[in-house]
């Protein structure tokens, strides 16, 4: 189907739900999205912001209005409307089947992972039972020692997330299955000295080989078939039905409901979606990636219009951790952080540091 009859099913769509609202009739291309009111929340009175994105290479909508954030496809919004009547039959077909292809795909293959990792039985001869690591490797639970408190100042939960190398000053961070197994990890080097780097990564092949020393190659070609969603931390906890938050760090993803941390500015999410939202650093790596996904039509965290509007310098550094420290020192609540979600692409002058 072509992408001009698309907009004008949605153009049909718009009139309907707005009568004589001509602001709301507006629809605006940027590469394969159309942005435009959403014809479910209603968006901003005057039609000038438009949150709804449809995305033409998936068929699929998502509103990033704050308390809307609904997600459909291209067939469930003109049923939705009582407007499937103006397909023809062919036209009909047509979506139906793309679809259909679509959510097959998505059985096996998801952007470039080989998604059957998440309910292959094998995936349990690899993935690393926690207690049976903390015994390898002679680590402590935090609670009760005392990196709980450097844990407990970075307003982190002292839980099974995290172990503690009391010989080598090591903290460790665990990116965990549901069932308390190891797929990543990353720990930090509390007394550094001679240079090296603060912080090291672990996929999963990476701990068997380098940290377990495991030699089985047949074995480290079994994890590497994991590797790529090993470092992305949460990933075997969140919802991918909602929205995901998408942050550089894994102590930052700790704090935030249903989001992943990539253990670096240069590390993709592995799958491709449309309920995706980015929330980088604010620093020269996370500004310019940032800019970079915006430019793309992503939704990102636009930290400068956040810090002006409170108030709070825009000459230093900031990511979540760091905002929260601020607001608990403050004892202030802050609850609109959607409202600073942008895909606006005039946003861009935002993220030049000056």
């Amino acid at each position: 189907m072509q992408d001009t009859r698309i907009e004008d099913l949605i153009n049909t769509v718009l009139v309907k739900e707005f009568p004589g609202e001509h602001n709301k009739h507006k629809i605006y291309r940027a590469g394969n999205r159309l942005n435009f009111s959403c014809p479910y929340c209603g968006d901003s009175r005057d039609g000038r912001k438009k949150r709804g994105n449809f995305y033409l290479d998936t068929l699929s909508y998502k509103c990033y209005n704050g308390g809307c954030g609904i997600f459909k496809d291209i067939y469930s919004i003109l049923k939705d409307f009582s407007l499937v009547g103006n397909l023809d039959q062919d036209e009909k077909t047509e979506i139906l089947d793309i679809l259909h292809s679509r959510k097959e795909r998505r059985k096996t293959y998801y952007g470039d992972i080989d998604i059957s990792i998440f309910f292959d039985e094998d995936i349990k001869n690899y993935i690393i039972p926690r207690s049976e690591f903390m015994e390898r490797m002679g680590l402590e639970e935090v609670r009760g020692s005392k990196i709980e408190i450097y844990l407990t100042r970075r307003n982190q939960v002292p839980d099974q997330k995290f172990a503690w190398d009391k010989e080598k000053q090591r903290l460790y961070l665990m990116n965990l299955s549901r069932e308390n197994n190891i797929l990543g990890l990353q720990f930090r080097n509390m007394q550094q000295s001679g240079g090296g780097s603060k912080y090291y990564t672990y996929k999963l092949s990476g701990i068997w080989e380098k940290l377990l020393g495991c030699k089985d190659e047949n074995f480290l070609d079994g994890c590497r078939k994991i590797d790529p969603i090993s470092s992305v931390f949460n990933i075997g906890t969140i919802s991918f039905n909602d929205q995901i938050t998408i942050f550089e760090g894994p102590m930052d993803s700790f704090l935030w409901k249903n989001s992943v941390g990539l253990c670096s500015v240069e590390n993709k999410f592995p799958f491709e979606m449309d309920n995706l939202r980015f929330w980088y650093d604010w620093d020269n790596a996370g500004r310019a990636k940032a800019s970079e996904l915006l430019a793309e039509g992503h939704l990102v965290f636009n930290w400068r219009k956040f810090l002006t509007d409170h108030g709070l310098p825009t000459n230093k550094k900031w990511d979540l951790n760091d905002l929260v420290n601020f607001l608990r020192s403050k004892q202030l609540k802050i609850k609109r952080f959607d409202f600073y979600f942008t895909d606006e692409v005039l946003d861009l002058k935002d993220f030049i540091y000056v």
